[in-house]
């Protein structure tokens, strides 16, 4: 069903609820991710492992950021849900204790399915907002290239590549392995 929705300035034809629902769900999808890299940089004392999750926490941000807009422009509520925030502590409690490696092939397996389902969510995104779709694909399988890698023991390539794609970088990882970190709750 064709959905006709008037925005100030700008009347947009959207070609399907559905599309709609799935942009919410991406946009929910990162929220959780937020929560989950947010609880695991708890995890790991490595500066290293702090810095992977680090990089991964900001293309969660950077991506909900750019998803954000398009809920906007569609007249979507874009409210962070309380549900995606609880899953995804839940998600990141059931992955505390884990080593990196265990962490790394957990984290893979979530994150597999979604290149698919975002896939043919893209195949069907109206032209204006196919683009966007596109990008949400790149990102979950750039995650999961990063993911595999690191289970091999070969993560810091596709982790460049991950850098490559944010708006804000993160400093080297010489420099960021050079800092102290202060926890928020020792002050």
């Amino acid at each position: 069903m064709n959905e006709r929705k008037i925005v100030p300035g700008r009347e947009i034809h959207v070609s399907n609820e559905s599309f709609q629902q799935a942009l919410v769900e991406m946009y929910q999808g990162e929220i959780f991710g937020e929560v989950l890299f947010d609880k695991m940089l708890t995890f790991f004392e490595s500066p290293h492992e702090k810095y992977k999750i680090a990089v991964m926490l900001q293309l969660e941000t950077e991506t909900k950021a750019r998803l954000r807009p398009a809920l906007m422009q569609l007249g979507i509520d874009v409210a962070e849900s309380e549900e995606s925030r609880r899953i995804g502590l839940e998600t990141a409690t059931n992955l505390e204790g884990k080593n990196w490696s265990d962490t790394m092939y957990s984290l893979g397996e979530l994150v597999e399915p979604y290149i698919d389902r975002y896939g043919h969510i893209a195949a069907e995104a109206p032209a204006e907002f196919r683009p966007l779709a596109e990008a949400m694909v790149k990102h979950e399988q750039l995650l999961l290239d990063f993911l595999q890698c690191e289970v091999s023991g070969s993560g810091s390539h596709a982790l460049d590549r991950i850098i490559d794609q944010l708006e804000h970088k993160p400093p080297s990882l010489s420099f960021f392995s050079g800092l102290h970190f202060q926890s928020v709750n020792d002050t």
